[in-house]
């Protein structure tokens, strides 16, 4: 989980570009003409969900399946006066996502949201690589937010699959959201290394020591949708081995020491890029675990080595 910065673009700004050279016809239903009519109002939603977010308070945004167009608008007889789910969600796909080397306005808002990244790792997990767009607010659930860059996240597959469009309206069971918050002040993740156990395997969970209770509950929340505890020990399980050579040569250069100053230097390091990445705290349990530093240690190049 990290901070991202806000999208470039906002909905206000391409929405004319963005319909511009469309399909609008009878067999669409005249869908431009429609979203035409709606401009305002997703302006205005846009607005809104960015004040809300700010505040913590987009779980107040209530469900929306179909879009209404204000009775002001004058259509001609035969045009439809709302847009429905399916209706959103191709334009999403066709005219947002596009396709790739699109030179259309669409394609330029969404590849700026996928490279809008650190080191193209995906915000909600911090380990895997960006591969999609996840809407925070489902499309199938908050049509307005369906092209509406803020509610859009640069995500890598398997969490976009895990989430997919889960959502209640809870303020303790709310995503993080990239773009308006932050979790690095707060550490919130915890590992340990289980005893008696070889190999060296490691457990993780959210940390119970900070006072935040809503915050607390919706990364637990997240923590366990996106499986993350999983993905850590297992990632943590595999650095282990790829590092296990290095802290057997530490050990036998000063038995005493008990590799201490490798596994300070890699804390460090991890620590100073992110608290609450899964490596520091995989460091941290090391340190930590007398039942490692005194008795498994001494046997790790017999177990690993054998």
């Amino acid at each position: 989980m990290y901070r991202l910065n806000l999208p470039k673009h906002s909905l206000e700004e391409f929405f004319d570009d963005l319909l511009k050279g469309r399909h609008n016809n009878e067999k669409n239903n005249f869908i431009v003409t429609r979203l035409s009519n709606i401009k305002s109002d997703l302006v205005d939603a846009e607005k809104q969900y960015i004040s809300l977010a700010e505040e913590r308070l987009l779980h107040t945004i209530p469900v929306q399946k179909i879009i209404n167009i204000p009775d002001i608008a004058k259509l001609s007889d035969g045009i439809p006066r709302s847009i429905l789910d399916w209706e959103i969600e191709k334009v999403y796909s066709n005219y947002l996502v596009d396709t790739p080397g699109s030179q259309k306005v669409g394609r330029e808002v969404y590849e700026s949201i996928l490279s809008n990244t650190y080191y193209n790792l995906c915000p909600y997990c911090s380990h895997r690589e960006v591969k999609t767009v996840d809407h925070y607010l489902p499309k199938t659930k908050f049509l307005s937010f369906a092209i509406t860059p803020v509610n859009l996240l640069p995500c890598c597959s398997d969490c976009n699959k895990d989430k997919l469009d889960n959502h209640e309206l809870d303020a303790k069971k709310m995503l993080i959201h990239p773009y308006f918050e932050e979790t690095r002040h707060i550490k919130w993740l915890k590992c340990e290394v289980k005893e008696n156990l070889w190999p060296i395997t490691f457990t993780y969970e959210v940390a119970t020591d900070f006072q935040d209770s809503v915050l607390k509950s919706r990364i637990n929340y997240q923590f366990n949708l996106l499986n993350l505890g999983k993905l850590y020990a297992d990632n943590a399980a595999r650095e282990f081995n790829y590092r296990v050579k290095s802290l057997i040569r530490e050990y036998n250069a000063n038995p005493s020491n008990k590799a201490l100053e490798f596994i300070n230097d890699n804390l460090e390091s991890y620590s100073s890029e992110n608290a609450n990445s899964w490596q520091t705290n995989m460091f941290e349990a090391l340190k930590s675990s007398k039942w490692f530093i005194e008795e498994a240690l001494p046997n790790v190049q017999a177990y690993y080595q054998k």
